[in-house]
């Protein structure tokens, strides 16, 4: 009798096992992904921006809060420094390419991105970033190209995906009237209203927008990039907005959704050598790592993950105060560099990212943690489209 009992407690163990197992590949871990790229951000970067703030040295940033960091390996097929295109391509697509390219390999051979993938399993997708959405980093995201540089293809490109919300600028490259702030006739957006999106041109029409089901959102705040943040006009959202209104759309599917967010002009201040613009980029970005972690503390089953795709600049500090007053800052170069960049993440599975990765395993892991199988894949253009 002593006997059947131990079976019957070790069959019911072994089935629970499979029950649990079976369920753990039914539901992921993760259902909602915020990935955020400070475009450019190195160490020394995020070491200025909490320097600048109130109690110097003793400041603590959003980023800081994040219990899990690593850093990332950012080189390229063909650079020791990567470019935004090719390092965005290795985050979007888990490959490695050449700099310049936009998901493809050097041979020219498309790759799928992360973000078509979760729109495929029937999750949400959107954009939000402080450049052009045609620029390198948003478009690794959504489109194939050989080069970078093709603006027009890209911005059609673009619209194919249906991708569910695309904030940023851009404005001309979609056919807008920068005087009148209306789609010029036979323009890119007069397109995006016949495909349903919704069109917004300035901050009052993010803040105020309407939410509905099924809403389509299409923000162009610029004709080209956005300003700087210290500069910023009062017509243009800031990043934390832009996350803020991107997030509240995105929320809706029950399936969950994939956000990009990339503080990108980060990247072009420290092409300049410019601390001021550079600190005030990264701390705007902090604010909407700060809207990100909020969503996510209240939303279970959301991971976000905070990354850079290079460093840009060699910015280093070279002396101060702890209380932030006479920082002596200085900059290697006005180009990216081949230096390590930090990953930070926070929720289910954000543990993963710790250590040392190649900048091609974190979409990877991100992907294993959504449930998705087949990534990193290659797209044959053969026998099916390449969006």
């Amino acid at each position: 009798m002593r006997t059947g009992f131990k079976r019957y407690i070790r069959l019911f163990c072994v089935l629970g096992m499979i029950f649990l197992s079976a369920s753990a590949r039914a539901e992921p871990a993760v259902k909602n992904v915020i990935l955020m790229i400070g475009d450019g951000m190195g160490i020394n970067h995020i070491t200025a921006a909490r320097i600048s703030l109130e109690h110097g040295a003793y400041s603590r940033l959003n980023l800081d809060t994040m219990p899990y960091t690593g850093f990332s390996i950012t080189f390229s097929n063909s650079s020791l420094a990567t470019d935004s295109a090719a390092a965005a391509t290795a985050l979007a697509t888990g490959f490695r390419t050449d700099n310049g390219r936009l998901a493809t390999l050097p041979d020219g051979t498309f790759v799928q991105s992360i973000m078509l993938k979760a729109k495929e399993q029937g999750r949400s997708t959107g954009i939000a970033a402080t450049v052009s959405i045609t620029d390198a980093t948003p478009s690794a995201f959504l489109v194939n190209a050989d080069s970078r540089a093709l603006e027009r293809t890209i911005a059609e490109d673009i619209l194919k995906t249906q991708t569910d919300v695309l904030l940023g600028g851009g404005a001309d490259a979609f056919g807008i009237n920068p005087f009148t702030r209306e789609p010029r006739a036979r323009s890119l957006m007069n397109e995006a209203l016949a495909a349903g999106y919704t069109y917004i041109y300035d901050r009052d029409g993010l803040i105020n927008l309407e939410i509905t089901p099924d809403l389509k959102l299409i923000g162009l705040f610029m004709g080209g990039n956005m300003s700087f943040e210290i500069t910023r006009f009062p017509t243009e959202p800031s990043i934390a907005e832009m996350t803020m209104g991107a997030l509240q759309v995105l929320g809706q599917n029950p399936q969950g959704f994939f956000l990009l967010v990339e503080g990108s002009r980060i990247d072009l201040a420290a092409h300049s050598n410019s601390t001021a613009e550079m600190v005030g980029d990264l701390l705007a970005f902090d604010q909407a790592v700060g809207v990100a972690l909020d969503y996510a503390q209240k939303h279970p089953g959301t991971l976000v993950v905070v990354t850079a795709d290079h460093e840009t600049g060699g910015f280093g500090i070279r002396s101060g105060d702890p209380s932030g007053e006479r920082v002596n800052y200085g900059w290697l170069s006005t180009a990216h560099t081949g230096a390590m960049v930090p990953i930070y993440a926070f929720g289910p599975g954000a543990d993963r990212f710790t250590g040392t990765l190649d900048i091609t395993e974190i979409s990877v892991r991100i992907a294993e943690l959504m449930g998705m199988s087949g990534f990193p894949a290659v797209i044959d253009t053969g026998s099916s489209d390449s969006q």
